[in-house]
């Protein structure tokens, strides 16, 4: 019997590993997040964890897990993971990723300096040292600049800092930790989404964001949606993705999620790019729009297992994610209420009784859902129909400031 390691920060029904395996002789060995252990209850060997992200027991366990099952890959889809299962592998001396590989998808600050000296503009950046790095560089740069840690993921604690009022409160918070400052760069953000299987770009697609990627901060929702071949902007953002993995020390076998602007005066910018599949219902939307699972032929070709990836048949689709509200949600949507027919998967992260703070990070949401339609406007018209359902369906209470409801 076969065996890989999975580092498994994903409920079951988003990654069935042993479905996906069936067939092959490949046994998964799972770690994973106590909040997630029972969905993968059923496999035989499974391991959970509290505070799963920082909790160094995960790696002691991953290793002497690795060694007992003489495992011949290891598997990892979350940004929390990347690093951790990279430097596995080096120690193992196993195929994959590797620590130089991981961190230059993972630091933004190490994976700017891969690129700087590249054909993709990526704008004016500085690994934050100290208060004086951020004083140097808005006086050389001016106003405004966003400052971000340097290896989160969606978003999260990225801070535009506009005028000397946002700098005064970004400097008067607590200490974040290691970030990067860089010059704000106005215009509309797109991604890119696909797959290297044996060194080679197998899937590769365009998206566009409808609202943007801080749109959790206001508590609104954020959608992609895919761009057409006929779309003036399709070949450059394509182009502009290859190059990018192109300069990086890009593994063998990896998914990736790259993200870029078109300003104003249709200059295309570098914003960052992540060696996994991309976060919220993006997966979902390639399924449903192209039939192919990346998180699934991206474990394939990690086990050097053959594609299963057919000539893409492409069907118009889409991805909404509705971030929680701040309060006691006390009423969820359902099919029963009228659910728009143009949803194809939906997943639920909360239940009736949660409280919630609003939105933590693009990635993270309250409810997502694939759609269709015929067309490309189509499928846009039926995202906004169905973040209006979803918001008249839905019912929350205040929370008072001592934790009890109004």
């Amino acid at each position: 019997m076969r065996h890989i390691l999975v580092f498994a920060k994903t409920p079951y029904t988003k990654t069935p590993y042993d479905q996906w395996l069936a067939g092959t002789g490949i046994v998964p060995v799972v770690l994973t997040p106590r909040e997630y252990a029972q969905g993968y209850g059923h496999l035989p060997y499974v391991h959970a964890f509290d505070a799963y992200d920082t909790n160094q027991l995960v790696e002691k366990t991953a290793l002497r897990l690795a060694r007992e099952f003489d495992v011949e890959a290891v598997f990892a889809r979350a940004e929390a993971d990347i690093v951790r299962a990279a430097r596995l592998r080096e120690s193992l001396g196993l195929k994959g990723q590797h620590t130089a590989s991981a961190l230059a998808f993972r630091d933004k600050v190490v994976m700017k300096d891969h690129l700087v000296r590249g054909s993709v503009e990526i704008p004016a950046y500085r690994q934050v040292e100290s208060a004086y790095t951020i004083l140097d560089f808005v006086a050389e740069h001016g106003y405004p600049v966003v400052i971000k840690p340097v290896s989160e993921s969606g978003s999260l604690g990225a801070a535009i800092v506009r005028d000397e009022a946002d700098l005064d409160a970004y400097l008067a918070s607590p200490w974040r930790g290691t970030s990067e400052i860089e010059v704000f760069v106005p215009g509309q953000m797109y991604h890119v989404d696909g797959l290297v299987a044996g060194g080679e770009v197998v899937f590769v697609h365009p998206f566009r964001y409808l609202h943007d990627c801080l749109s959790f901060r206001d508590d609104d929702w954020v959608a992609n949606l895919p761009l057409t071949r006929s779309d003036p902007l399709y070949d450059r953002l394509v182009e502009a993705a290859r190059a990018v993995l192109a300069e990086l020390p890009t593994p063998p076998a990896t998914a990736f999620h790259a993200e870029f602007w078109i300003t104003p005066d249709d200059r295309l910018v570098f914003c960052e790019i992540a060696s996994r599949t991309g976060g919220g219902m993006i997966s979902g939307m390639v399924r449903h729009a192209f039939g192919i699972d990346l998180d699934k032929e991206w474990l394939y070709a990690e086990c050097g297992l053959p594609a299963t990836i057919g000539a893409p048949v492409y069907r118009p689709a889409g991805a909404l994610c509705i971030p929680p509200r701040h309060g006691l949600l006390e009423r969820l949507p359902s099919a029963a209420d009228g659910q728009p027919e143009c949803v194809r998967e939906e997943m639920l992260t909360g239940a009736v009784g949660q409280v919630f703070h609003g939105g933590v990070k693009s990635g993270l949401f309250l409810a997502g859902y694939v759609v269709d339609g015929d067309t490309e406007d189509d499928v846009a018209a039926h995202l906004e129909q169905v973040a209006v359902w979803f918001s008249d369906n839905s019912r929350w209470r205040p929370v008072l400031s001592g934790g009890g409801a109004a």
